[in-house]
């Protein structure tokens, strides 16, 4: 098994794939070219690099998304120019704080193809095969979840007044900073407290 790091390969990452292995709870990154190289941080560790390497806050994205699609729990991110990572759930959990849901990019995801009771095979554009277990259902819901985040990151498709983008834009980046504006006031005043 080759070992590597997420930020090093950042624009070759199609999947993060949390595994169990001889050095404990690692994560299998899962590249364009079908190869699989072992990261050996905690998948939570791995996403956070990967968001970080493209200057991505994902705890701010996070919150936009919630309020755009109407949902909580594990959400897909987006890292920009179309790559939107989906959460479909890998393996059970040994313990209660293991991570059980990767991610794969939905661009190169196949059709789901039916397994055994609630699992499923996804076969992904460069020939990889994963189980996932979760049903048919659940995948789609997941990739249209995904379909949702898209939209919310790039509303317009080419021949769109570029002005309506860049008021878009705006107005994403307004949210960002409301936000960043909102985490210094609550830092300023637990200094105060201390004093």
């Amino acid at each position: 098994m080759i070992i590597g790091k997420v930020e090093q390969l950042r624009d070759e990452v199609i999947g993060l794939r949390p595994i169990y292995c001889d050095i404990g709870n690692a994560t299998d990154i899962l590249l364009k070219s079908g190869e699989v190289v072992r990261d050996r941080r905690i998948l939570k560790s791995v996403v956070k690099a990967l968001a970080a390497s493209y200057a991505v806050d994902l705890k701010a994205q996070r919150k936009l998304l919630q309020e755009k699609i109407s949902r909580k729990g594990v959400l897909p991110f987006y890292l920009g120019t179309g790559r939107v990572f989906v959460p479909l759930k890998m393996r059970q959990a040994v313990t209660d704080s293991d991570s059980v849901y990767g991610y794969v990019d939905m661009a190169y995801m196949g059709e789901p193809q039916a397994g055994s009771g609630k699992e499923c095979l996804i076969e992904l554009s460069n020939g990889l095969r994963l189980q996932v277990l979760s049903s048919q259902f659940t995948v789609h819901g997941a990739q249209h979840s995904g379909k949702a985040v898209l939209a919310v990151f790039q509303p317009y498709k080419d021949g769109d007044d570029q002005q309506e983008q860049v008021m878009e834009a705006g107005r994403l980046f307004t949210c960002v900073i409301a936000e960043i504006v909102q985490q210094l006031n609550r830092i300023e005043q637990g200094l105060h407290r201390k004093d």
